[in-house]
């Protein structure tokens, strides 16, 4: 019976380790043969613990089962997560950090047992404690990680520091020069590792709040960018509005020569040079006319800007518009959606060759108080997808994809990427305030 508790206790172990840092870990692609790549390897280290307790006892594998367990968990990071390097590094020793004073915690608070009452007390508190912990893994600080993960780089190179100088704190204060389970109940080193415990909770609070300051820099950096593509978008709708009051007037002020040219032309019977020339009047008109897609400035703006820039590549464009001047959605993030979406579109049919026929479609409405959104493009055929995300094909982008997709969150809207039949489909779903 014992021997049967211990080996439970160790298959806790590996089962709460994997879902601790399954919860912020990003997956490999394919993640199906990932896993089950990962999970076959558990399968033969827990097959070597179970081996040597059943065979030889509890005594021969009690020095080296923690050692198995994060060669276990080592090797379902290596197999399994897609992050690199540091920051795999700083998630699998942070986990180790938990997980040691895990089992710190259910053995002081099983101590006043021995036995297998030891052992299924230990296997109890710590279920309880995994209970606790992976709920607040998976609901609060996943989300908040993978933020952090998106926005930070050569940050984790020295983050991966914290958790590495924590563990080597916990094995010399817990196992050296004797091990917890022989210390006293008046031992020092309980209020040593207490301590050692709160500063690794205020050292991790104070990384992530710095963490947190890098990232609102740099959120307000892209504000700014996004403020001042919106300048330039209603400097150009007004320099737009400007020439086609200056038009009307001129037209205006023209008008009766217009008008006095189209008499003579009546009295004189030429009905075919009158035709030539109220075709060319017409089509002197509509050069100046720009499009009127919506009734929302911001919106009727890009589209203008973006109609504009593609007729100039040859590019055909579609609008489907139906937005309202007021909808609920900021300014700046709709100008992010909008321009973000316009432009890895614009840029997904100049990655074409030049003889191949391009397209833009837009798709706009504001329904039951949510913006829907969906821009289709032609683009190539080897566009790669990471984690639902196209991977970006230039040096220093994917920056737009993510405004995107944090714009989308923020309004508790959704985002997708797809790509059929030769073409690359946005869509967006943005919940008015």
């Amino acid at each position: 019976m014992y021997n049967v508790l211990v080996f439970f206790s160790f298959l806790q172990s590996v089962i709460g380790f994997t879902l601790l840092s399954s919860s912020v870990m990003r997956f490999r692609e394919p993640v199906k043969n990932r896993v089950v790549t990962g999970l076959f390897v558990m399968l033969c280290g827990i097959s070597l613990l179970c081996y040597q307790l059943f065979r030889h006892g509890f005594d021969s594998v009690d020095s080296f089962a923690i050692f198995v367990i994060l060669m276990i968990e080592l090797s379902w990071f290596l197999i399994c997560s897609d992050d690199n390097f540091f920051v795999s590094l700083f998630s699998f020793l942070t986990f180790v950090n938990i997980y040691v004073s895990i089992s710190y915690i259910s053995d002081i608070l099983a101590m006043h047992s021995e036995g297998s009452a030891f052992v299924f007390e230990r296997i109890v508190i710590r279920l309880v404690i995994y209970l606790v912990i992976l709920p607040f893994l998976f609901k609060f600080v996943r989300l908040r990680f993978r933020r952090l993960v998106d926005a930070l780089d050569k940050e984790w190179r020295a983050a991966a520091l914290v958790p590495s100088m924590f563990l080597i704190m916990q094995i010399m204060v817990l196992y050296y020069p004797a091990p917890y389970w022989y210390w006293n109940n008046d031992n020092w080193f309980r209020f040593i590792i207490i301590t050692v415990y709160l500063l690794f909770l205020a050292v991790y609070y104070l990384l992530y709040i710095q963490a947190n300051a890098i990232v609102e820099k740099y959120a307000l950096e892209k504000r700014q960018l996004l403020m001042a593509q919106q300048e330039k978008l209603w400097e150009s709708e007004l320099a737009r509005q400007k020439a086609t009051a200056a038009l009307v007037f001129q037209q205006r002020h023209d008008m009766h020569h217009h008008n006095a040219v189209i008499m003579g032309m009546l009295q004189s019977g030429d009905t075919d040079e009158l035709k030539t020339y109220m075709k060319s009047f017409d089509a002197a008109l509509d050069a100046h006319n720009a499009n009127s897609f919506c009734s929302n400035p911001i919106a009727n703006s890009i589209f203008n800007v973006y109609a504009r820039r593609a007729e100039a590549e040859g590019i055909k464009t579609v609008f489907r518009a139906s937005i309202p001047e007021s909808i609920g959605i900021d300014n700046i993030d709709l100008t992010c959606v909008l321009g973000n979406t316009l432009e890895n579109a614009l840029e997904g049919c100049l990655r074409l060759a030049k003889e191949v026929e391009k397209e833009i479609s837009v798709t706009a409405k504001f329904i039951d108080n949510r913006l829907r959104l969906q821009v289709e493009n032609t683009c190539l055929t080897d566009i790669v997808f990471n984690d639902e995300l196209p991977t970006t094909q230039k040096q220093g982008g994917g920056t737009g994809t993510k405004s995107i997709l944090y714009t989308a969150e923020r309004y508790d809207g959704t985002a997708g990427f797809s790509v059929s039949d030769g073409k690359f489909i946005t869509q967006i779903v943005l919940n008015a305030n």
